[in-house]
């Protein structure tokens, strides 16, 4: 059996043929040479656009260097008046926070038994001054018997020792009677001066001891705000010092000034105590509110302040960057004082110069920065 017969193709169908092998062959080759360039030679990345940053245009200025210190108002004028007597207690006239003045009954024990000492001594005393006239007249008439010889030196003797003794005996009873007269003075304890009382210890009926804590009172004028202060402050400190004193409960300041500190630093802390007094018309003020003491410590002449984001590093080794032609660079500072959310810069930039304010991780000196609007301005 013989193979099909192909059919041969025309002239013209053979050339279309061979124009479709050719366009292909080119197609393909295409497709290969744009693979193979994007191989040897890939399209250069596409370049990363400079961070954003803003920057500040930092002046000059005189800063005022200002510490704040956290205390409790006290009263200058303090007491705790005690019982000075065994005795009950008969009355106590005023409750805590009653206004007393200076002599004011604060305490009333009973005194009846030393009433009835007194009367006593006091008839003691009455006696033994007449008995003493009476012996003083023996004493005279011994003295003319003696003279006149009618009587013997021994009756002149006896009767002027009766005077010596009679003597003694009322200085003796005059000292008893003092003691128990300052002691009826201890039954009515009084108010030192004018004041608040603060706390009331015991209670009417009561059987006071000797010592026991009766009525504490303090004053009303001489109130003091006494603050901790920083041990590295203190040598910045003195006597005289403007300070003005903030009571947060009454939001109110008063001006005044620094009167004392106190001679050792407190054991936790390790802060030292200053002390200064509210002026008279401080109403309102009470021992035991919380109070703020605001001390300026220097003046800053030239001084540069910036946000806290600003600055870069730590302890002394502090930097800035400074926007120069469009790029970072670095600039060592000197920091004055550091503080809640600002520095002052007192050595590194100058005024006018815009300093970055972003917080950027990637900055750097030399990279190149896009900045965006002054926000002070």
């Amino acid at each position: 059996m013989s193979a099909p017969e192909i059919p041969r193709l025309s002239w013209p169908q053979r050339l279309t043929v061979t124009l479709v092998l050719v366009l292909l062959a080119g197609w393909i080759g295409l497709a290969g040479a744009e693979r193979l360039s994007a191989r040897f030679d890939p399209e250069p990345a596409r370049a990363v656009p400079p961070p954003a940053v803003e920057t500040l245009a930092v002046s000059a200025e005189t800063a005022v260097v200002e510490r704040t210190y956290r205390g409790t108002v006290e009263a200058e004028g303090r007491a705790r008046i005690s019982a000075r007597l065994t005795a009950q207690i008969l009355a106590i006239p005023h409750r805590e926070g009653a206004l007393v003045r200076q002599g004011d009954v604060l305490a009333r024990l009973d005194d009846e038994e030393l009433r009835r000492d007194a009367a006593r001594l006091e008839a003691v005393g009455e006696r033994l001054t007449g008995e003493l006239a009476t012996a003083r007249r023996e004493a005279a008439r011994q003295e003319d018997l003696f003279r006149r010889n009618l009587t013997p030196e021994r009756n002149l003797d006896d009767a002027r020792q009766r005077v010596h003794t009679l003597e003694a005996q009322i200085r003796e009873n005059a000292a008893a009677l003092g003691v128990v007269q300052r002691r009826l003075s201890y039954a009515e304890e009084r108010a030192p001066f004018d004041a608040l009382v603060q706390r009331v210890h015991a209670s009417e009926g009561e059987l006071a001891a000797t010592g026991q804590p009766l009525v504490e009172v303090v004053a009303l004028n001489g109130l003091k705000a006494v603050v901790q202060v920083p041990q590295m402050d203190v040598p910045r400190l003195r006597p005289g010092m403007t300070v003005r004193l903030e009571v947060p409960a009454l939001d109110r300041t008063w001006s005044a000034q620094v009167d004392r500190f106190y001679p050792a630093l407190d054991a936790s802390s390790r802060n030292a105590t200053l002390a200064a007094f509210f002026p008279d018309d401080a109403v309102g003020v009470r021992p035991g509110m919380a109070v703020q003491a605001h001390v300026e410590l220097e003046q800053i002449e030239g001084a540069v302040r910036l946000p806290a984001q600003a600055v870069h590093g730590e302890g002394p080794e502090r930097r800035v960057f400074v926007l120069e032609d469009g790029r970072a660079r670095e600039r060592p500072v000197q920091v004055a004082v550091a503080r809640a959310g600002e520095y002052l810069i007192t050595a590194g930039i100058e005024p006018g110069e815009r300093v970055i304010v972003t917080a950027d991780p990637r900055l750097g000196d030399g990279l190149r920065v896009q900045a965006g609007e002054d926000p002070g301005s």
